[in-house]
């Protein structure tokens, strides 16, 4: 799979349909969402798929990744870029780069409750993606 630049935003259905498209020729949509994956770890898994036979174009791999790191990301927050947080976290770029130039002034995040301290962020957020927050 070669890399490609991150797309605009699709619709997540346009986007969700590539992905079963792509994806579920050989594997159920629920086997495939059933880890949460950082960015390099789903850039590996594409590769392989490729590697074993899948076929997609550039911009649906592209797609595909976009799609499986907003349903299923995992990010470090302490060496993500923003922009990787916000699609994880569903978060503005603004609480992204809050995050990010919080950690770059006072050093990385030791847990969760550091994390939510940074001022300006949008907490519940945080809250509801706990899950996919690494550090």
């Amino acid at each position: 799979m070669k890399a490609a630049p991150a797309p605009a935003q699709q619709p997540d259905a346009q986007a969700e349909e590539v992905f079963k498209t792509t994806c579920t020729r050989c594997h159920t949509p629920d086997r495939v969402l059933s880890a949460r994956k950082t960015r390099t770890q789903w850039e590996e898994t594409l590769d392989k798929m490729t590697k074993l036979g899948a076929t997609a174009s550039d911009e649906d791999w592209t797609t595909v990744l976009d799609y499986l790191m907003r349903h299923c990301g995992k990010v470090n927050v302490n060496r993500a870029p923003a922009q990787d947080i916000a699609l994880v976290l569903g978060l503005t770029p603004a609480d992204a780069d809050a995050i990010v130039n919080f950690r770059k002034t006072n050093g990385d995040f030791a847990d969760y409750d550091a994390l939510a301290k940074v001022p300006n962020v949008n907490v519940e957020k945080l809250e509801k993606a706990k899950d996919a927050i690494a550090f």
